[in-house]
């Protein structure tokens, strides 16, 4: 029947064409003889089962992995504050616990199903974050995390404790490649977190995106900042060759810019941990020469906010906020007078003593006095002067204390932890300060808290300094007390924003100082009267701001003074204060922008009493505008 239609039948011996009902029943019976696999609705059905089963899977593991990630993130926080707190025990128990919830959230988020369907409009961005925050978190556990738990137990505070006089520095040499490991794997794993793209995710995975991320950049923050700290430590402890640093031991008693006048000083040698004490010397006349002429090259105009001594006397070191100034003339003064070569500088006062005694134990002064943590402070500035007349049997004491404290620190006495708990409360009182002259190892110091220079504004905060002079040759610091009030308003007169910074001052100083103390303390009369305190007070603003003026009862201050100090406007004034009484200088500027109010801070010198420090808002009335 070949060139017959199919749609042609034989009936009753003739060709017919079917009808409809046939027609469908042949096609029917057609199809019924042909496989499964080539039935339409057989692979829709599959395609669907298979759509089913691996939305199930894809469900069941990102339950799993969201559990374990839920857990493994604060685990890490957790982690790092053990790490921080010297708990090595328990970190290494922690570590053993996380490690399997992140590994086990990246296994769940990684195989091929889980990939595949991140193409899925929907879920699929969903799925490519869950997968990238659950890679990262163990990248960070295995990569970052546990190469610095290998070095935890080798590396800590106990490692810096002088055994003998001496640091051990080879600890430390061994952990460099660990930890520049572990900062590399965390500055790796935020630059990971932070192209994630959440656009498009539920508010659960970008909300966890968000904590992670910024957890991260604190962590790998801190890491970094241990990196540059391991990586110059053996150099500053000598293991490249000897280092010389001359401390510093400012008295409170006499204010200076950065704390207080230098009494005594100590050349301290460093080589491959080993720390000696090389010299001594008291800052008065009779060991150590005033100069003629400022020893170094000091910026033009800076005689104007500081007229006495910068650069000439060695008492006055301190007497610049900038301790980059204090390290040039430092080193140049010590080299003139001594003849050693410096390499750095650190400025230690009375108050932070006061905390390093405490942590390293009591020391027996060579009249028979025994100062402890509790007594330094009354004693060094108040009850030695009373007992003892002579200026020069004093500065034997300072010089001996000096010498007493340096061998409690180097011997080991104390408490490692209370003596690095005390050193870094004196750092963020800006109490010790430190400056070298290499740079890698400046840099590191010029992201902490031992540095001392005019604070930097920000785009939040505008910051002044608040530095004081003690303008007579007296040791009454002990009884002063200070208030500062930082004010500020937008006048509509100008539409300028004006700030205000009031500085009030009292003299607790006994009204008998002039009998039952010596001259020497009190002034003796030679400039003020004798227990009178006279301050200088130089007073800086951010850059860009304009001076205005300085007053005192509403009108001009004694020997006010507009200048600059690099890029800061300054303003000085003076202020003779009675014992027993309060004055106060008010200065005011305007700021270099009409923007709305910011935040207001300052850098203040560190006084015997803590500074009360407060802000408000400035009556416009009170301000010249124009």
């Amino acid at each position: 029947m070949r060139g017959i239609s199919p749609v042609m039948v034989c009936l009753n011996g003739r060709m017919t064409t079917p009808s409809a009902t046939q027609r469908a029943a042949m096609a029917h019976a057609q199809r019924s003889k042909r496989p499964l696999y080539k039935r339409w609705w057989f692979w829709t059905m599959i395609v669907v089962i298979l759509l089913v089963a691996a939305g199930a899977w894809i469900g069941s593991r990102a339950l799993q992995a969201k559990s374990n990630l839920e857990s493994a993130i604060p685990m890490v926080a957790t982690l790092k504050t053990q790490m921080l707190a010297q708990d090595v025990k328990g970190a290494e128990a922690t570590l053993k616990t996380l490690k399997p919830k992140t590994t086990m959230a990246r296994d769940l988020t990684s195989d091929p199903i889980w990939r595949a369907a991140e193409i899925v409009p929907g879920i699929g961005p969903n799925l490519s974050a869950v997968r990238q925050l659950a890679a990262v978190t163990d990248d960070v556990v295995n990569d970052g995390i546990a190469p610095l738990m290998s070095v935890a137990g080798k590396v800590s505070l106990a490692n810096f404790k002088p055994v003998n006089g001496a640091v051990d520095v080879a600890p430390i040499v061994s952990a460099i490649p660990k930890v520049d490991a572990a900062s590399s794997a965390l500055d790796s794993a935020l630059k990971t977190v932070n192209g994630i793209r959440t656009g498009n995710t539920i508010s659960q995975v970008s909300n966890a995106t968000a904590t992670l991320k910024t957890m991260l950049a604190k962590v790998a923050g801190q890491i970094d900042q241990v990196k540059s700290l391991v990586h110059i430590l053996p150099g500053a402890l000598g293991n490249d060759g000897v280092r010389n640093y001359l401390v510093i031991f400012q008295n409170n008693g006499e204010l200076m810019p950065r704390g207080g006048t230098t009494g005594s000083l100590a050349l301290i040698t460093v080589d491959h941990g080993k720390v000696s004490l090389a010299k001594q010397s008291s800052a008065s006349r009779r060991d150590f020469p005033n100069f003629q002429e400022p020893v170094v090259a000091l910026p033009d105009g800076i005689h104007k906010i500081y007229p006495y001594g910068l650069g000439v006397q060695v008492q006055n070191l301190t007497q610049t906020p900038r301790f980059s100034t204090t390290f040039a003339i430092a080193k140049e003064m010590w080299k003139q007078a001594k003849g050693d070569d410096i390499d750095g500088v650190i400025a230690v006062d009375t108050v932070a003593l006061s905390y390093l005694v405490g942590a390293t134990g009591p020391i027996d002064l060579i009249d028979g006095t025994q100062m402890t943590g509790a007594n330094t402070i009354p004693t060094l500035l108040g009850s030695l002067y009373v007992k003892h007349k002579d200026p020069a049997y004093v500065d034997k004491i300072y010089e001996a204390m000096a010498g007493a404290a340096f061998a409690n620190v180097t011997s080991g006495k104390g408490n490692t932890n209370a003596l690095i708990a005390a050193v870094l409360k004196a750092s963020k009182e800006k109490r010790i300060l430190i400056w070298t002259s290499r740079k890698d190892e400046q840099k590191v110091i010029e992201n902490s808290s031992f540095l001392g220079m005019p604070p930097v504004s920000t785009s939040k905060t505008d910051a002044f300094g608040i530095y004081y002079s003690d303008q007579t040759p007296s040791k009454l610091g002990f009884y002063l007390k200070e208030n500062v009030q930082l004010s500020q308003a937008v006048c509509s007169a100008d539409g300028k924003r004006h700030v205000r910074v009031s500085v009030s001052l009292t003299n607790t100083t006994p009204a008998n100082a002039g009998k039952v103390l010596p001259t020497y303390v009190t002034g003796g009369g030679a400039i003020v009267p004798a227990g009178y305190l006279r301050i200088a007070i130089n007073t800086y603003a951010p850059p860009g701001y304009a001076a205005q003026s300085v007053t005192s009862n509403g009108g001009p201050a004694d020997s006010g003074v507009i200048g600059k100090d690099g890029d800061y406007p300054v303003i000085r004034g003076l202020i003779n204060i009675a014992p027993g009484a309060t004055q106060t200088l008010v200065f005011d500027f305007i700021a270099g922008n009409k923007g709305a109010r910011i935040l207001v801070a300052a850098d203040i010198t560190p006084t015997v009493s803590p500074t009360i420090v407060t802000t408000a808002k400035l009556d416009c009335a009170s301000v010249t505008t124009g």
